[in-house]
């Protein structure tokens, strides 16, 4: 099979098409022919050397993937041979109390896709079946791809992590980037108002399209005061966190008495100075929030397939021109998500 891998740290030009052993279904396992994948900032981190995460070289990234499982294992029904699926990005050991208790991504054993072991930028993957979701029938593969990881993140930060309620106002930060623009369409169909900032301002006239009640460009215009104008003073309810940085630090004073921020992330600033005084004074709360669970993914695959949910996929690269992709995703100029076509 061919995939595009990395043997030493650097920019895009480190990706490169390479030809890889098929893998073969073990007991318990199958093999999907992959047909498409989406990129995720994490992909800049693992290509750079920033990660944190152990893996060997060559790697493989890619967290998302979607295709047709083509070969199965000892114990896996041979009915599911030709079944579209998406594939669950997190590996889990099924057996610690995490997993037995229904919350398996944050299995102690768990690895994910593209981090700690090879991901989806390839032909081919060999994963558990019982990591494979069957798609609904109106959903295509990019749109899949499109999903789990931004949908996924998005549905477990806003309805588990956060417990978004009816009527609330979210402020979202970056609302351009992919999960952020799930974001939106999830607090939207959960009857939110929607406040987003994005540093461009054709991003912030396709998130007003899919909803956006006010939307800021923070080059242009201090947040904070465009907030208070907004609430009339009272701020926000929940702050969705993709960047980190400043605005996780700014975001304090723009929540209201009993408010609270999700953070899904931090690629603007990973550490950051923190008020405890105006913390604990003002009683919000700050929520971490990280991947989501395989009922989770079904359930936003099934909202895709329903309409209520609608990816948006902003461009689409053959697996060749992974590197194109990269440049485009660093360059923040996307709105919503990068599609890797792989046939």
């Amino acid at each position: 099979m061919k995939a595009m891998v990395f043997r030493e740290f650097g920019g895009p030009e480190v990706l490169k098409l390479e030809e890889l052993p098929d893998p073969v279904a073990g007991p318990g396992e199958v093999v999907v022919d992959l047909k498409a994948t989406a990129l995720n900032h994490v992909d800049i981190d693992v290509r750079d050397g920033v990660s944190r995460f152990d893996f060997r070289m060559p790697h493989t990234l890619g967290l998302e993937g979607a295709g047709v499982i083509s070969q199965v294992g000892d114990g896996v029904d041979p009915g599911r041979l030709g079944e579209r699926v998406a594939v669950s990005y997190i590996r889990t050991c099924g057996q610690c109390e995490w997993c037995l208790r229904g919350m398996e991504n944050i299995c102690v054993n768990r690895k994910l896709l593209g981090e700690h072991v090879p991901g989806t930028y390839a032909q081919k993957i060999l994963t558990p079946a019982d990591h494979c979701l069957r798609l609904p029938d109106t959903v295509g593969f990019a749109e899949a791809a499109a999903t789990l990881s931004a949908f996924g993140t998005a549905w477990h930060a806003l309805m588990t992590r956060a417990e978004l309620k009816l009527g609330e106002t979210v402020l979202i930060h970056s609302i351009g980037s992919g999960v952020a623009s799930a974001a939106l369409q999830i607090c939207k169909a959960a009857g939110a108002t929607v406040i987003g900032t994005a540093s461009r301002d054709d991003k912030l006239a396709l998130a007003t399209a899919d909803g956006a009640d006010h939307v800021i460009n923070y080059t242009t215009t201090d947040v904070r005061t465009a907030v208070e104008e907004i609430t009339g003073g009272r701020g926000v309810e929940l702050v969705f966190d993709v960047v980190g940085g400043q605005a996780f630090v700014d975001s304090m004073f723009m929540l209201r008495p009993y408010g609270r921020l999700v953070s899904i992330g931090a690629h603007a600033g990973e550490v950051v100075p923190f008020d405890i005084i105006e913390f604990f004074r003002r009683q919000i709360s700050y929520i971490s929030s990280h991947t989501q669970t395989r009922d989770e993914m079904r359930t936003v695959l099934d909202l895709v397939g329903r309409g209520v949910l609608r990816p948006r996929i902003n461009s689409r690269y053959p697996l060749e021109r992974a590197g194109e992709g990269h440049v485009e995703l660093v360059a923040r100029t996307a709105y919503g998500k990068i599609i890797l076509d792989i046939d």
